[in-house]
């Protein structure tokens, strides 16, 4: 008797695990809501790009980008994450045409507290005619541009609203889209400087690849030149080490024994972050004597 009444006490222990792990499965499987982020440059600026995707059956009618509301119900303990304001913005008039996009029937306008020097991005519906994000759909055309580069546009808070669902708002971690780097080869010319007089040469840079998935317009950088032997502080002229400097001089010299090879190390920065490198050689080769020497 002791022993049956242990089979069913490990029986329904079984049965109680197993209805545990279906429940954590089927919780893990409800849809969501996600909010996706990329960058890139545009001109000066640099634009941020929104996509909001409703998998919930609740309507959302104003998404917040940069506050985080803890998923608490006290809003004195939000915080605020972005520091760079939209381009042109105005206490009064507010965030223009120019540095934003809208859905139709949404607007756009900035939300801080009134002790904080941070901000964030709201987009919310016009009217109650404005056609909100229904269940199953996804929302674009949403983009905020700002004078520099500020990474909390990608990987700081989005605050969700929903317009018939309790709790009303949900904060989570906005989603990077844009996670793999530029690519860039470069070549320089001339690449083989058949002196070792000493002499100053010009060399340009010239990239043959420059893409990106998400930014067209990646930001190139002369990183640095180095040689495989010792330089003189005047044999690397006119380079502009940090921005895009494609034009340099070389002094054509080598120490007579081994080629002189320049390295030139470019980066290729997307608007999201992400970054590559590329190189090329400049070589000086070692002037062998022609033919053979005649004695007197």
């Amino acid at each position: 008797m002791k022993e049956s009444w242990t089979k069913l006490i490990l029986k329904l222990s079984i049965i109680n695990l197993l209805a545990c792990s279906a429940v954590g499965n089927a919780e893990e499987a409800l849809p969501i809501v996600k909010v996706g982020a990329y960058a890139r440059h545009m001109a000066s600026k640099i634009v941020y790009s929104y996509r909001v995707i409703n998998n919930l059956p609740q309507t959302i009618d104003n998404i917040t980008i940069g506050r985080d509301s803890k998923n608490d119900d006290d809003p004195n303990n939000d915080t605020w994450e972005l520091v760079e304001l939209p381009s042109d913005w105005h206490s009064k008039l507010g965030i223009p045409s120019a540095s934003s996009n809208s859905p139709t029937g949404w607007r756009v306008s900035l939300s801080k507290s009134e002790n904080s020097d941070t901000h964030a991005i709201l987009w919310e519906v016009i009217n109650d005619k404005s056609t909100p994000l229904l269940g199953g759909q996804t929302l674009s055309k949403m983009s905020i541009s700002v004078d520099q580069p500020d990474s909390n546009y990608l990987k700081s808070h989005a605050m969700i609203h929903f317009t018939n669902r309790l709790p009303d708002t949900v904060t989570f971690r906005i989603e990077q889209l844009d996670v793999t780097p530029p690519t860039l080869d470069v070549i320089l010319k001339p690449s083989i400087i058949n002196s070792s007089d000493g002499k100053i040469v010009p060399v340009n840079a010239i990239f043959t690849v420059k893409t990106d998935d998400y930014d067209r317009l990646p930001e190139i950088k002369l990183e640095s030149i180095t040689a495989n032997d010792l330089l003189e502080s005047d044999d690397i002229r006119d380079a502009s080490f940090g921005i895009d400097d494609r034009y340099i001089k070389l002094r054509a010299h080598n120490n007579g024994f081994v080629d002189r090879i320049y390295t030139v190390i470019y980066s290729a920065t997307d608007a999201s972050g992400n970054q590559t490198l590329a190189s090329a050689t400049v070589t000086v080769p070692v002037q062998h004597d022609q033919g053979e020497s005649t004695l007197p």
